[in-house]
């Protein structure tokens, strides 16, 4: 884990404080993530006990699965986080939009899901380790019967 990471929405509403910031970043290349950011969800995975929030009021979560919700600047409409609600190792923790961050460098990506839904003309740099849907849903479906 690295040192402190700061970030904000666009407005500035809502500002994060993150302790112990992941060295790393994940991509997810699900539908819903297309949908919600416009491209990839590029994020750091963040336990709660390591991230402060200024502004909570103008948080609106989304539940938009049976396993997480997604959250947003109700007065800008910035994607703020992804969250799983499921019991998995990371469950509960917060899944930061690296385009949150106020320095977003030094984090190489190591990681994508939903591998098989990418669209085509998207090549994210570096090997990575890869689940493709199925995988993953197989992960969360096995986690939500425990």
């Amino acid at each position: 884990m690295g040192g402190v990471r700061t970030g904000r929405c666009l407005c500035g509403g809502v500002q994060i404080s993150i302790r112990n910031a992941p060295v790393a970043m994940g991509a997810c290349h699900c539908e819903n993530c297309r949908r919600w950011t416009g491209s990839a969800l590029i994020a750091l995975t963040v336990a709660p006990a390591d991230i402060a929030i200024v502004g909570s009021d103008r948080v609106t979560a989304y539940r938009s699965s049976d396993w997480a919700t997604r959250s947003f600047c109700s007065v800008c409409g910035s994607t703020l986080w992804y969250r799983l609600t499921v019991p998995t190792p990371e469950e509960g923790s917060y899944e930061i939009p690296v385009g949150l961050l106020d320095n977003p460098h030094g984090l190489p990506l190591t990681s994508e899901i939903y591998i098989d839904r990418k669209p085509d003309g998207y090549v994210l740099a570096g090997a990575t380790r890869q689940q493709t849907a199925a995988e993953f849903e197989a992960f969360i479906q096995a986690s939500m019967k425990e």
